[in-house]
């Protein structure tokens, strides 16, 4: 009898250790969401059958200071038909918020074109496409791959890896 208790004891004992240790895990991830920061290099080819050449060269980086504010850096090359622009764009971000466990949505507040842009906002237009669903609105999926690699996706595909930093 007295080793069945001391069994039931020392399992109890384990279990409330394994629980606290869940807690402090869980609560030591949420206050490490944020402020979230990577960076990453990305080819995006939106050509399509007209001949007609469009392709993004850029590097990205990604911040989300806290839920209130954040910004996509987009600097890079554009070639769009036999013309080659410069971008170099940074799309400001507010209310933002968590809607799920690893999707991030902020209100576009502006994009601020640097005096070094060269790319027609028509054409840049066709990437914040492909990134946005709807351009009053940045929402992205955060899935972690690493310990410090991410894959972030838009509402309709994933976008690209980047590291964190």
């Amino acid at each position: 009898m007295k080793r069945k208790a001391t069994l039931t004891l020392t399992i109890m004992l384990a279990m409330l250790l394994l629980g606290i240790f869940a807690g402090i895990n869980y609560f030591n991830l949420r206050t490490n969401e944020l402020p979230f920061r990577c960076s990453t290099f990305s080819r995006y080819d939106l050509s399509r059958n007209d001949n007609k050449k469009i392709e993004f060269a850029v590097s990205q980086d990604l911040r989300f200071i806290n839920s209130d504010s954040g910004y996509l850096l987009l600097n890079g090359q554009v070639t769009f038909g036999d013309e080659v622009t410069t971008v170099n764009r940074r799309i400001a971000l507010s209310a933002g918020n968590k809607i799920d466990s690893d999707t991030y949505r902020y209100k576009i507040r502006e994009i601020i074109t640097s005096t070094n842009d060269t790319t027609p906002d028509a054409v840049f237009n066709l990437l914040l496409a492909e990134i946005t669903l709807d351009p009053g609105y940045l929402q992205l999926d955060i899935t972690r791959i690493d310990k410090k690699t991410y894959l972030v996706g838009g509402p309709l595909s994933y976008l690209f890896t980047c590291q964190r930093y």
